[in-house]
């Protein structure tokens, strides 16, 4: 790769820590140069405003969601290993430091969001629930999940449940997360 391409990279990946970590308003360009060794010049080169960089960001989560989700969108497959992709996902960001997930980060300051971020955050999160509530519908259809109610609602609440936890953990500690993500489990009455 060159050394342009790693640059963007690099500030793409210490963007999304400090995201995950303070929200939208919680860092600046400064923070990721000094971190980088460069001027703040270089992070304007990739990206010209923080409105850009969080476009950039907003993206990567998205794209990463449609390549973890398409097989199993196209193909069907078993709902409760995408359940728990979910889950080992969520575990790992919140090892890696990320208590805040990206859907937090940006809901936090939504209102004082570009317009355009807003947009991509609203649709990130409706893709993030039509993916979540279509797992949900498999699963109770093959009867790997049950659970009274709408699977839409229920996906929501998943998804709230997960972001909630993330955050909460960071003060009472992964246990506490592992805890909330059992709770889930036996909500859809599951053996894992």
């Amino acid at each position: 790769m060159n050394q342009i391409g790693n640059t963007k990279d690099q500030i793409m990946e210490k963007a999304s820590e400090l995201l995950t970590r303070h929200g939208y308003k919680g860092f600046s360009y400064r923070d990721i140069s000094t971190h980088l060794g460069v001027k703040n010049a270089a992070i304007h080169y990739h990206f010209p405003t923080k409105a850009d960089l969080a476009l950039a960001l907003v993206e990567d989560y998205h794209q990463l969601l449609r390549r973890r989700t398409a097989e199993f969108m196209a193909y069907g497959g078993s709902a409760q290993a995408q359940l728990e992709g979910l889950f080992s996902f969520t575990r790992s960001q919140f090892c890696k430091g990320h208590c805040i997930c990206p859907m937090g980060a940006f809901s936090v300051d939504y209102e004082e969001l570009p317009e355009a971020v807003q947009k991509a955050t609203a649709k990130f999160l409706e893709d993030s629930t039509i993916w979540l509530t279509r797992v949900l519908e498999i699963g109770r259809s093959q009867k790997e999940f049950e659970f009274e109610g709408d699977p839409r609602t229920r996906a929501l609440a998943i998804l709230a449940t997960l972001q909630g936890g993330r955050q909460i953990a960071r003060v009472g500690g992964q246990e506490m997360l592992e805890r909330i993500v059992t709770e889930i489990r036996q909500d859809l009455n599951l053996s894992t």
